[in-house]
């Protein structure tokens, strides 16, 4: 499982307000184009009122990004680079640039598809790193050497028009080799329940994370420790649930009844189970950490149901998480 961004060569207030883009809550319009078909425009909710792109905009947005991708996977990476904004371009030097694009496309193999699946749109929002139209294009793409891929390209127009610039890039993905040993190891199921988690961070990827509705007890059925303090950093469920709703940058989506909280920024997942659920109510936080150059998946429980009920939902993300650190570990 890998995640590759560009995050670390912007200032860090622009990082934010990317996120933020790709996160907030999007309304469509719908807009008569010059052959009389309707046209769905995605603009976020802090863009300048009454503002809609043209369909030459639009065009002019896709082609930037379908140019900059056809560069990337033809080896042309100075090309790439030169599309690259200038707050990118500052803080990450071409040598590191093409560094990071060979060692992904020596891993990926030869492009097998590209598409742009969402685009969204902005102008002027308060809190964006300079004035101008931005742009985000969900993507989903598949190589020789992975399946599952998966990721988004954010594109600025400066207010005196011109050509569009790549502000900030992150793909998601799980190659087909880590894939194979996840399933050995474990099952298809692994690999699919990795995915979901993984491609939870792509705004316009549609996926489902496989949650436990029953857990099933496991081999050992000796009953786990419990924390003397509080580990989720919230002192309840209820108090965790209610602070992520009021935090800015997570996503909600209900999945199979359970309430998921993505907050993309801390690297972390928190599951709640629903009314009914032998667990509920608790909570599961999943969090990616990197220490020492190692990326390790930490997990925390909060649970307020009974003791064998609670031990089962504990055990039951255990599994879930083997897999996945299985192909964490695999890469360092």
């Amino acid at each position: 499982m890998q995640r590759l961004s560009l995050r670390t060569a912007a200032h860090l207030v622009a990082a934010f307000f990317m996120l933020n883009l790709i996160s907030t809550a999007r309304s469509a319009d719908a807009v008569v184009t010059r052959g009389g078909t309707p046209r769905v425009v995605n603009v976020t909710s802090d863009s300048m009122p009454g503002w809609l792109p043209s369909e030459d905009l639009e065009r002019q947005a896709r082609m930037t990004a379908t140019d900059y991708m056809a560069d990337i996977d033809g080896g042309k990476y100075a090309e790439a680079y030169s599309f690259l904004a200038e707050i990118d371009r500052k803080d990450q030097p071409l040598s590191a640039f093409v560094d990071r694009l060979r060692e992904f496309n020596g891993r990926a193999g030869a492009v097998v598809e590209r598409r742009i699946v969402t685009v969204t749109w902005t102008k002027n929002p308060a809190h964006a790193p300079l004035p101008g139209v931005y742009v985000a294009l969900d993507l989903v793409s598949r190589f020789a050497n992975i399946d599952r891929h998966c990721g988004f390209l954010v594109l600025y127009q400066a207010p005196s028009g011109g050509s569009f610039q790549v502000m900030r890039e992150e793909n998601n993905f799980i190659d087909n080799a880590t894939a194979a040993n996840v399933a050995k190891q474990s099952t298809q199921a692994a690999v699919d329940t990795m995915w979901a988690s993984v491609s939870a961070h792509c705004p316009g990827y549609q996926s489902s994370l496989q949650l436990p509705e029953q857990p099933a007890p496991l081999a050992s059925s000796a009953p786990i420790p419990e924390a003397s303090a509080p580990t989720i950093g919230y002192p309840s469920v209820n108090a965790a649930l209610a602070a992520l709703h009021s935090k800015s940058g997570v996503v909600f989506t209900t999945q199979d009844g359970w309430t998921i909280a993505d907050d993309a920024a801390e690297q972390t997942i928190w599951s709640f189970p629903p009314p009914g659920h032998p667990a509920y109510p608790s909570v599961v936080k999943r969090q990616l950490v990197v220490q020492d150059s190692a990326t390790n998946l930490l997990m925390s429980v909060r649970c307020d149901a009974a003791k064998k009920a609670c031990d089962d939902l504990v055990r039951s993300f255990e599994k879930l998480n083997a897999a996945m650190s299985a192909s964490l570990h695999s890469r360092h």
